[in-house]
This record gives structure tokens, C-alpha cells and sequence, in this order.
């Protein structure tokens, strides 16, 4: 009699052998732990605040030693303005998205807003106003955030005052425009942690698109290369 292979009646099918993931890099495992680090941070900065955050809890989040977090940052500090900078990193990113499609061209004021509210009237503000108010009483964490927060607005301003530019803006009048709108959502955010109108926000900002169209009116793609005299 000969045995045949195939798998008797009811029996469950053989399972090929599991192939095994392949291993990750040392680096792979670096930047891994790095981001689940950084992700924490935010995490129990928007809870604690700056004050009572400690390494401890932030490992304890991401599923980490705290020897593994010493091992990356080797302090507080250190740790909370890197994870800020990676923040502000991802809203430059958002902002370039934003800023750089034919619609913020033809509405350069209302994708200028967008942009702006999506950074001051959400966490990443909060997650900043809390660094940058201690670090008002301490010089050593200024000079270590300071740097952060001039990067991502220089790098901010500059891509929409081009943005601004090729709308048809002079760089004066583009200038003035950001700069009036910046402060304006800047301060609505600050109002915004005790006091929450977005409705009313929006109207404001609306009312201030006018005025803008108001007082600095475009003729149209043929006045652009005379206004850019100015």
C-alpha cells in the first residue's frame, strides 16, 4: 500500500513555515524610539504642563526605560525643545502644502489665516506657550527654544510673502499685511485659552479680509509688475 501526502479528510491544512520580519537597523530602532519620545513629550506637556512633566512619565508613555530616554536627551530641556522643534517642523510642512496651490495665489489672506490658525488655535501653540513661559525666568531654556520658534517663523514669513508677491502685493504692502494678520490670530489664540468663540473669531476674520481688499485693492495681473516697484 502506498502513503499518499495529501492531508486526511478534516484535517486542518499545513501551515507553511512563518517567515521572519526582517530586522531592523540599529538606526530604524533609533529614529523609532526617538519619535515615540518625542510624541510623549507632547503628550504629557499638553497634560502637566512644562512644570510637571518629568523624563520618568515620558518614557513610562512611550513604552520605554528611562535609561532609553537618557540615552537620546540627556535632560528636561533638551527633551521638550526637541520635541517643540519637531512640532513646529510638521507645521512648516502643513504650511508649504497650504501655501503653495493656485488657490492661496488667488486668496493669499484667507490661505495665510488657514495656515496660521492651524498652528495658534490648535496644540502646537499651547505646546510652546508652555515652554516659552518658563523659559521667560530661564535663560538657559530661552537660548535653547528661542532659536526654534525664529526658525519656524522666518521660514513661515518668507513663504508667504512670496505667496503675497505673486498675488499681485508690493513687498511693503505684503509686509504689513502678514504682519497685521499674524499679530491678530496670535492674539485671538492667546484669548482663546480661557475664552472659546470661534464663531465670533471667524467673523472677525472675515471682517479683516475686507478691510485688507479695502485698503489694498488689486487691479489684476496687469498692474503686478508696477506694484512690485513699490
Amino acid at each position: 500500500m502506498t502513503l499518499s501526502n495529501a492531508p486526511v479528510a478534516g484535517a486542518p491544512a499545513a501551515r507553511a513555515p512563518a517567515k521572519r520580519a526582517p530586522r531592523r537597523s540599529q538606526e530604524d530602532r533609533s529614529r523609532d524610539a526617538k519619535e515615540r519620545l518625542l510624541s510623549a513629550t507632547i503628550d504629557v506637556l499638553m497634560r502637566r504642563g512644562y512644570n510637571g512633566l518629568t523624563t520618568k512619565e515620558v518614557a513610562s508613555t512611550a513604552g520605554l526605560s528611562n535609561g532609553a530616554l537618557m540615552h537620546h536627551y540627556a535632560n528636561k530641556a533638551e527633551l521638550v525643545v526637541a520635541a517643540t522643534s519637531a512640532v513646529y517642523d510638521e507645521c512648516i510642512v502643513r504650511g508649504q502644502r497650504i501655501a503653495r496651490t493656485a488657490e492661496a495665489v488667488k486668496k493669499p489672506i484667507e490661505g495665510f489665516i488657514s495656515d496660521s490658525l492651524s498652528v495658534y488655535f490648535d496644540w502646537p501653540y499651547l505646546a510652546a506657550m508652555e515652554v516659552i513661559m518658563v523659559a521667560r525666568t530661564d535663560e538657559e531654556l530661552m537660548n535653547r527654544i528661542k532659536p526654534v520658534m525664529e526658525y519656524y517663523r522666518q521660514t513661515t514669513n518668507a513663504l508667504w510673502l512670496e505667496v503675497f508677491k505673486k498675488a499681485g502685493y508690493t513687498p511693503k504692502q505684503a509686509r504689513t499685511i502678514l504682519n497685521l494678520t499674524l499679530n491678530m490670530t496670535r492674539g485671538m489664540a492667546v484669548n482663546r485659552i480661557w475664552q472659546h468663540d470661534d464663531a465670533y473669531y471667524q467673523t472677525l476674520l472675515k471682517e479683516w479680509v475686507k478691510i485688507i481688499d479695502e485698503q489694498f485693492p488689486l487691479k489684476g495681473a496687469g498692474t503686478k509688475a508696477g506694484r512690485a516697484k513699490d
